[in-house]
């Protein structure tokens, strides 16, 4: 038997490790295979290094990491410590699958553009103790730039379309804050010494040229070519999930066929000469049309807080501080229209970000932003929910006042989409959503969740043909172009587009089994206060609160 400090120490020193080497991607949750390891924010002033030689020595400590938390917990039996040994695991799996399996730092030319300018904006506006420790972070990262844009350059030999496009748009997104930043700069050292920042901005601007030329001479090849199957590695490995992808695929598929007969049924109450779909694209709440989106999103905000303080979610997490901004110009072209940043350090004081876009890139048409601005006013209330409470602001707040430093550091993008999709169910089943038309709303929602998962999971497995998957997705309303290019995004990334529909499912199945045990309150507190587990040892967990009564 061996004890707590035999792997306390050990995750001390993996979390450690990956804060040091690569501390932007370890603060942000952009990067959603990496911990938030804590001790990231003493590299303020570091950026992540992802030359060839550095990532295949990374590559071989983790696994390094891996045998040693196994051999550890295969002595140990205590749940809680063999519950933390198994995430420690599943975290460093979720790594290997990403820089060892897929590899994608050897064609994904976001990834570096991402790095960059996350680790400026974090230099500029995280927590600081005077303004001369900002005036030298920035420095440095502004310094670092250039050496993470050519390791791209050295390292990727040929792009996905899908990446390929999004890329020439980031770049000029990046350029653009590049200027902004200057000018911030520029102001809040207005006392330092004149130019302090010159050299270190145009070598950034220079970079960003040589990484724009670069893009330019690569030719994009068909995603498809990129696709590595990794579906059956990240749910067995990674998530720690006891369901068989045939298992998950039908369940996808009759949650499809529940959705579609409450879509018809809200249809028929609220207009029967309509489709649903019509129904959906043509409600734009009267109430809300003359108000900003800002503004009605925080509006929308405070009422949440209110309504789920009066039925029992914890106080302390529902007060944690969060701003809503409009998305970073740099983040504009990779992120959705709304979408939440955590707040990385444990400071209270620390605000977490709830980003929106109103205006797509700059190729759009006037019309396409209208069309984007009225989603906005359609699904503002479950976009909220989603994003702030009581979904991902709500549960990050959990998390990282959480005691445990291992479930303080580990997210899971099974529980973790799973719960912010769930929360959106809640709004229906304490009361807070009644309208049939809003109703049809979150139904619209589900069903496309309930797509991706289809589609992630029965290509892999040939239960699904691409006419099909195509027509999953034109049936959720998209164009056969947009439906293509969706499906051949998610096809980069399999296991992630599942996530949001099986973890909804999972919590749906826990409240059902377990629901009764506890008050509706602390049901929700033994959940999300044990940390973002797999679901089978969420189980245990409940097991063992039984066994103990």
């Amino acid at each position: 038997m061996y004890k707590k400090d035999d792997y306390t120490k050990l995750a001390d020193s993996y979390f450690d490790y990956l804060a040091e080497h690569f501390p932007v991607m370890c603060a942000s949750d952009e990067f959603h295979f990496l911990p938030r390891a804590e001790n990231a924010c003493n590299h303020y002033d570091k950026m992540d290094d992802l030359e060839e030689s550095a990532v295949e020595e990374t590559i071989a400590k983790l696994k390094e990491f891996q045998k040693d938390f196994s051999f550890i917990g295969s002595g140990e039996g205590d749940l809680e410590n063999t519950i933390d040994l198994q995430i420690l695991q599943a975290n460093v799996a979720g790594i290997l699958i990403e820089l060892h399996t897929k590899r994608s730092w050897q064609y994904n030319p976001l990834l570096y553009l991402k790095i960059a300018f996350i680790g400026l904006d974090h230099a500029l506006t995280k927590p600081a103790t005077e303004p001369k420790e900002i005036q030298e972070r920035v420095h440095a990262r502004l310094s670092a730039i250039s050496r993470i844009l050519k390791q791209g350059i050295d390292n990727i030999h040929s792009i996905p379309d899908t990446y390929h496009q999004a890329s020439l748009l980031m770049v000029e997104d990046c350029k653009q804050y590049l200027s902004e930043t200057a000018k911030v700069l520029s102001e809040l050292f207005v006392d330092q010494q004149e130019g302090i920042f010159t050299k270190s901005l145009a070598d950034t601007a220079s970079a960003l040229k040589d990484f724009t030329q670069f893009l330019g001479a690569k030719p994009p090849e068909p995603d498809r070519q990129f696709a590595v199957s990794t579906l059956k590695t990240s749910l067995k490995d990674h998530f720690l999930s006891k369901r068989t992808p045939e298992e998950i695929f039908q369940i996808a598929v009759e949650e499809w066929h529940q959705i579609l007969k409450q879509l018809e049924s809200l249809q028929s109450k609220i207009n029967p000469g309509k489709t649903w779909a019509e129904l959906y694209h043509g409600y734009n709440p009267s109430q809300i049309e003359e108000m900003k989106i800002i503004t009605l999103y925080k509006s929308e905000i405070d009422r949440l807080r209110t309504f789920f303080s009066r039925n029992g979610l914890s106080q302390e997490d529902l007060k944690a501080p969060i701003e809503i901004i409009y998305t970073p110009t740099y983040l504009k072209s990779v992120r959705s229209s709304a979408s939440f940043a955590a707040a990385f350090s444990q400071d209270p004081e620390e605000k977490s970000l709830f980003y929106v876009t109103t205006q797509f890139p700059r190729q759009n048409s006037k019309d396409t932003d209208t069309l984007l601005q009225k989603r906005l006013h359609r699904e503002y209330k479950m976009l909220t929910a989603h994003e702030t409470i009581p979904g991902h602001h709500f549960l990050d707040s959990i998390r990282r006042r959480l005691k445990n430093p291992v479930r303080r550091q580990i997210e899971s993008p099974l529980f973790y989409e799973g719960w912010a999709s769930f929360s959106e169910s809640m709004l229906i089943e304490y009361g807070y959503i009644k309208d049939p038309q809003e109703l049809l709303v979150d139904g619209k929602r589900r069903l496309w969740r309930s797509a991706r998962c289809q589609i992630d999971v029965g290509l892999t497995i040939g239960k699904l043909s691409h006419n099909e998957a195509i027509e999953l997705l034109k049936t959720c309303g998209f164009t056969p172009q947009e439906a293509f290019r969706q499906l051949e995004h998610y096809r980069l990334n399999p296991g992630y587009q599942l996530c949001y529909s099986l973890g909804s499912y999972e919590f749906r199945q826990l409240k059902e089994n377990y629901g009764n045990l506890l008050r509706e309150k602390d049901f929700h507190r033994f959940v999300l206060e044990g940390g973002e587990l797999p679901f089978h040892l969420i189980e245990k967990r409940f097991d063992g609160f039984c066994h103990k009564k």
